[in-house]
């Protein structure tokens, strides 16, 4: 007789909620996975990137100027920001990256512009 295999239990999710307050959820996660457009006065092309060296204390600010300026979705800029230092966008204009730089300074990260690094 061979011994029986261990019982491996499957994770339960909970049930969805009903009503409004199930409606209004459904509702939430979908927009913070919907993609977005990038900003045209943030994404002008050029030859300088951004750099987000820190976060600062209010990365929820941070990320929605991240999603701004990159057309990612909220989750997905909430994973850039949170690997930081980072490249946030490149290729873009001296004016559109200093736009960029003063948003997120302006929302407490430390964030620099810089040119394209290009191999000789």
């Amino acid at each position: 007789m061979t011994d029986p295999t261990p019982f491996d239990p499957v994770p339960i999710e909970p049930a969805p909620a009903k009503g409004w307050r199930g409606l209004l959820q459904r509702r939430a996660e979908t927009m913070l996975r919907k993609p977005r457009r990038a900003s045209s006065e943030l994404t002008e092309p050029g030859e300088r990137h951004v750099v987000l060296q820190q976060i600062g204390p209010r990365p929820v600010q941070v990320m929605a100027i991240i999603s701004q300026a990159t057309g990612l979705d909220l989750v997905s800029a909430s994973n850039l920001a949170r690997d930081a230092p980072v490249v946030v966008v490149s290729g873009i204009s001296d004016a559109s990256a200093d736009r960029v730089v003063e948003r997120l300074q302006k929302a407490g990260a430390r964030a620099v512009a810089g040119e394209s690094y290009r191999p000789e």
